[in-house]
């Protein structure tokens, strides 16, 4: 279905590139998603196996999430702020239009937290899972989420080499964020954690690289505070992933275990 349209944005005749194709392609999976669970393994309610769990634990899982994702990046940026490795960008501060990047980012947020969860972490996982033991279905399922992120041209796949570990460790993180158990039922997991941290980390990541919020000061290479500017792509961001990686293992662990 989606063939003709990626044909046509190849020859650049379509507007925005391959986004509507791959748009039209995640719909497809989303509508046969359903089925699968139900013909493959079974399920009666393959929405609630996915992650979809009620909307108020849904709710609550994301609101948690997000505001962990959000604070972590603020956190990061103050950290840069104190340390006077970074000043915040005056000009920017002044004339960016904040109200479209806050939406924007808002947006995006929504539209890659949720899109890539369900696919991820609530479809891609669960097959893992049933014949994988816990830890190695957490290594693959963040492995492929790192490697699906990289491909692009060789030339560009060289030049991110580095960011390609900040990509699994937050895969992994994602992997502990799906695993915890909001209550009442210890035994049941919601995507909305995974889903909510997902989008406040994209969402800061858009606020502070749209806006050109922080502005070097060149006191450190780039690779303590973040390759390209990607906050998460440096000594600094690999410390805040490895700490949300245990910091999310062990509420996993903790909620399941009431």
């Amino acid at each position: 279905m989606a063939w003709p349209f990626y044909r046509l944005s190849s020859q650049d005749k379509l507007p925005g590139g391959d986004l509507i194709p791959t748009a039209m392609l995640y719909l497809v999976f989303l509508a046969l998603l359903p089925q699968w669970q139900r013909r493959v393994h079974g399920l009666r309610q393959p929405w609630q196996a996915i992650g979809f769990t009620g909307f108020h634990r849904l709710g609550r899982g994301f609101g948690l999430g997000l505001g962990i994702g959000v604070l972590s990046l603020v956190a990061l940026g103050g950290i840069q702020l104190g340390m006077g490795w970074a000043v915040p960008n005056a000009e920017a501060i002044a004339n960016e239009p904040w109200g479209t990047i806050i939406l924007g980012g808002a947006l995006t947020a929504l539209a890659v937290g949720w899109s890539e969860e369900v696919l991820f972490r609530g479809w891609l996982l669960g097959e893992l899972e049933r014949g994988l033991s816990p830890g190695v279905a957490l290594m693959t399922n963040s492995l492929i989420f790192a490697v699906a992120h990289f491909i692009k041209p060789l030339a560009v796949m060289l030049q991110m080499l580095p960011q390609f570990l900040g990509l699994l460790l937050l895969g992994i993180v994602l992997v502990g964020a799906r695993r915890v158990a909001l209550r009442p039922d210890p035994r049941e997991t919601s995507l909305g954690p995974a889903v909510g941290l997902h989008g406040g980390l994209v969402w800061m990541y858009y606020v502070l690289n749209v806006g050109h919020l922080l502005q070097p000061t060149g006191r450190v290479p780039a690779w303590v505070t973040g390759l390209d500017g990607n906050p998460l792509a440096g000594v600094l961001g690999i410390a805040l992933l490895l700490g949300l990686a245990i910091g999310f293992r062990r509420w996993a662990v903790q909620s399941q275990t009431f």
